[in-house]
Parts: structure tokens; C-alpha cells; sequence
């Protein structure tokens, strides 16, 4: 409740909800999900009024297989008109609606028909708290003595990464590593420092970023700032005069970092890849590098090899990966231009800072989340809901059948309103009293009538055969599914039979 207040300047009221509480979310009026996995929570609705509250998730990434699976179950689950997906880009959001065209296509070639996904996809960025990136007094000695225990002279220049540092699920380090190197050549010696925040997966990922290192950045002092280390990694802001990053990963679907820099007051280079292009302004807080990915269809087997498990998550998107490029001549362009042009870096550095507090503030994002939230009551109020449960006749999930309806093949008949039931023993009640004494004939108590009800039915028996429909009569204020129910636990144990 505290940070919700830090972010929408107010102490909004708190009280927890359980998931399974129809009511109290039904009061609250809107579910949102910090993930695109929706459905289950509208399966979840489906037990009351699906009118009740609307369901809102939001894209990460798309690239896992349950994600996937997840939205594919939009075309299914009971999704309804006010319900939302936000997309934190417009690439993810293509993405998105790209898995849900793949199913329609295949089910349309197999003869369904298909209508379009009902709820809404909204395109909202991701924020930032601008004050913990903002530059003072003090964020700035502690960036000059961080440059300083690198090494670093008052002429030189630091790009600085910040993220995770892995070739399979973020940023393949090479192109970056050979854009310094050529910027450097063309600069004076020892002028660029890169400087590396972030945590290094293991030991062997570690072994391979160094030998790149050496290998294609010979030329550039490259300098490891621990990312578990909160404290020297937040000071890396304010030791770097400008932001790189070159995003190559499909896992990525918006990229939270470029924000941070820009909140920090420094200018950006990073590839056009999804969420980036829309961040950075290329020419005003930044430059975004040209990438080159291989063209739809190019894919398929690395997609049937993944599906067939001949690999895994990682691995996948790392062979992804391995076929995106990112313009590396256009970087060190860049790089070039940022190193020698003080006067640049500063611009684009407070022309970021204000586009992030005009654009990407949390409160700000926050508040269009809000806006969306009531255009969903809006809708709830007045739309017609799509395939509504009939609860007389259908179970919330059709993975979950009602049994007596699935397996109606298996018995000889089933009971109906007009059979007539006597009692088959003139004991009836003792042979009731001795059922309950065995845990095995009370396993199913929960879903039978009350002991008082029962009595009931075999007083009623007592003075003559009664019809089912005679029985439910007698019970009028019983649920109908647990008195039928209750009359074949009594069939099953003798104590009443069919009268002829």
C-alpha cells in the first residue's frame, strides 16, 4: 500500500481480496494480472456473474511456451468484451496478435469458424521513478568516484551497459564489443571505457564474454561492475556519459533500462528492436541502431526442433538470436559522435530526461492504466457478454464435464423425475444410522443432503412409494442435482429400491 501511494501520490484504500472471493472482487470491479495468463482467471469468473469484474494482464514476454499456450487460450476461454491485454509495446502487441492468427489459421483450415478475440489490446509503456534517477550533488561525486577507481581521466568517455549479461536471453556482447573497437580506432587512444553492469550467469558465460573481450575490443578498457552489488551498479548512472545497448533477444519485449538511463539524464544508443525504438527518439535522446532479423518462415525447424524438445527455452531463443543482427558500422557512428560532441551528450541527455518524465513517469502510466480500467466498466455495463454459462445445464470448464452427463452411456438408466421409489427395508432408519458409522459410506457426505433431510425423505417413504418429482416437492427449498444425488447413495445401500 505504501509504494501504491509513492506512485499515485495518494493513500488509496487496501484490503486483500481471495482469489476464489466472487464478491469482493465483483467490489473491486477490475483484476489486474502482472502477466499475460488471463485465462484461468476468467474460467475462474465463470462461477458466478461474468459480468461481475473484468480481467486485465500485461504482456513480458511472449516468447515461452506458456505464455504462448496463454494466449492461445484467448481463443476459448470465456474472455470477454471488457476485459483487457495492455502491451507494453507495439511489437509485442503484433507478437501477440501473430500467436492468436496462428491458431485461428490453423483451426479455420480444420472447418471451425472462428470469431475475433473479444477484449481489448491496449498499447501502454512500462515507467520509471523518476527520482531515483534524477542527477544531484551527491549521484554525481559518487559517479566521479567510480570513474576514478576505474581509472578513469577527465577527457575520457564512458559507454555504459546495464542488464543481464547473457548471450542467450538478452544481448549477444560481440556486436557491441567490435562497435567500441571501431569507434576507438577512430578516436584518441584510451579515450573510450565501457563499463559492464550487470551479473555474469556462470563461470563458463563469464570465460566466453572475456575471451570476446580480447578477442574484438583490444582496444577499449572494459571495466565489470558487479550487478549484485546495488549500491556501486546504481553509481554506474552517474559515471557514464552515455547509455549502450544492443538488444538482439526476442525475450525482450519492451527493455526497461533505456528509460533508467534516460531518467539519469544520458543519451542512448540502442538497437531498433522492439520496445527500444519507442523509448529512445532517435536523433533527440539518442541514436536507435538499424537491425536486420531473417525473413518469416525462416524458422520453422528451429520451431519443430524446440517443439519436439530437441532443445531448450534458452537455447531457442539463443538461435534466434544468432540470426538478428544490429547494424555494428551505424553503432560505432554513433559511439563516435557521442565521445566527441560534450555538447551532444548533454542534450540528449536532458531532452531524455524530459521525455521520460513526459512519457514514462509511473504516475503517469499508472493514471492511463486507470483510464483503461474505467472504459472496461464502461463496456461491462452496457456490452453483450459472449457465450454465457447456463448453470442448470453446463459446468464452469468444458475440461471438467459433468460426469453423470459425461458417462450417461455407462448404466443400464438413469433415475428420472417419474420413477417411483418405496423403501426396500423396514429398517430404514437403523440401516441409515449404521451407514454413518463407516467413513466409507459417508465418503461423499459433503455432496448429499443433511441427515434431518434424509429423515425426511424416509418418513415420507414410510407411508407409501413416492415419485422423484413427489420427492422434490417435498424438499422444494434442496438443491434438485444433491436430492437426486442423495436418493441413489440411499438406492446403492438398500435402504430404497424402484417400485414397480
Amino acid at each position: 500500500q505504501r509504494r501504491i501511494g509513492r506512485i499515485v501520490n495518494a493513500a488509496p484504500p487496501c484490503r486483500w481480496i481471495k482469489p476464489g472471493d466472487l464478491v469482493g472482487l465483483s467490489d473491486a470491479g477490475c483484476i489486474f494480472q502482472p502477466g499475460p495468463i488471463i485465462a484461468e482467471s476468467a474460467w475462474m469468473r465463470r462461477y458466478g456473474d461474468e459480468r461481475a469484474f473484468s480481467i486485465c494482464g500485461i504482456t513480458h514476454s511472449v516468447a515461452t511456451e506458456r505464455v504462448v499456450r496463454g494466449i492461445r487460450d484467448f481463443i476459448t476461454a470465456p474472455i470477454q468484451p471488457w476485459d483487457a491485454l495492455i502491451c507494453t509495446s507495439q511489437a509485442v502487441r503484433a507478437a501477440t496478435m501473430r500467436i492468436v492468427e496462428s491458431w485461428v489459421d490453423y483451426l479455420e483450415a480444420r472447418g471451425f469458424k472462428v470469431p475475433p478475440v473479444p477484449m481489448r489490446t491496449a498499447v501502454i509503456p512500462l515507467g520509471v521513478h523518476l527520482e531515483q534517477f534524477e542527477r544531484n550533488a551527491e549521484r554525481e561525486a559518487r559517479g566521479q568516484a567510480l570513474r576514478q577507481s576505474l581509472g578513469l581521466e577527465e577527457e575520457d568517455v564512458a559507454a555504459l551497459y546495464f542488464g543481464r549479461l547473457n548471450f542467450l536471453s538478452k544481448a549477444h556482447p560481440t556486436p557491441m564489443f567490435r562497435a567500441c573497437e571501431l569507434a576507438q580506432r577512430r578516436l584518441p587512444a584510451g579515450r573510450l571505457h565501457l563499463l559492464l553492469a550487470g551479473q555474469l550467469s556462470d563461470p563458463r558465460t563469464a570465460a566466453e564474454f572475456n575471451a570476446a573481450r580480447r578477442l574484438f575490443c583490444p582496444s577499449v578498457a572494459v571495466h565489470w561492475i558487479d550487478g549484485a552489488d546495488a549500491e556501486k551498479a546504481h553509481d554506474a548512472w552517474y559515471a557514464a556519459d552515455f547509455f549502450l545497448s544492443l538488444a538482439d533477444n526476442v525475450q525482450e519485449s519492451f527493455g526497461l533500462t533505456p528509460l533508467e538511463a534516460m531518467a539519469a539524464s544520458l543519451p542512448c544508443i540502442v538497437s531498433d528492436w522492439d520496445g527500444y525504438r519507442e523509448t529512445v527518439a532517435d536523433g533527440d535522446t539518442g541514436f536507435c541502431i538499424p537491425t536486420l532479423m531473417a525473413p518469416p518462415c525462416s524458422g520453422i525447424a528451429l520451431a519443430d526442433d524446440h517443439a519436439r524438445q530437441a532443445f531448450d527455452h534458452f537455447s531457442y531463443i539463443g538461435l534466434i538470436a544468432q540470426s538478428t543482427a544490429v547494424d555494428i558500422d551505424r553503432c560505432a557512428e554513433a559511439i563516435e559522435r557521442l565521445a566527441n560532441d560534450r555538447t551532444l551528450r548533454r542534450r540528449m541527455g536532458e531532452a531524455g530526461r524530459r521525455r521520460a518524465a513526459t512519457h514514462y513517469d509511473w504516475r503517469d502510466v499508472i493514471a492511463q492504466y486507470q483510464a483503461l480500467w474505467r472504459e472496461l466498466a464502461e463496456i461491462r455495463a452496457t456490452a453483450t457478454a459472449l457465450g454465457p454459462r447456463d448453470a442448470g445445464r453446463q459446468t464452469v470448464h468444458p475440461d471438467y464435464p459433468d460426469p453423470f452427463t459425461l458417462f450417461s452411456a455407462h448404466p443400464s438408466a438413469a433415475l428420472r423425475d417419474d420413477s417411483r421409489l418405496r423403501l426396500a427395508d423396514l429398517d430404514a432408519r437403523f440401516v441409515v444410522a449404521d451407514l454413518r458409522q463407516g467413513a466409507m459410506h459417508l465418503f461423499a457426505r459433503s455432496t448429499l443432503l443433511a441427515d434431518d433431510e434424509i429423515a425426511r425423505v424416509i418418513a415420507a417413504l414410510e407411508r407409501e412409494p413416492r415419485a422423484v418429482t413427489e420427492i422434490l416437492a417435498l424438499l422444494k427449498a434442496s438443491d434438485r442435482p444433491k436430492v437426486l444425488r442423495t436418493l441413489l447413495w440411499l438406492y446403492k445401500f438398500g435402504v430404497v429400491s424402484l417400485a414397480s
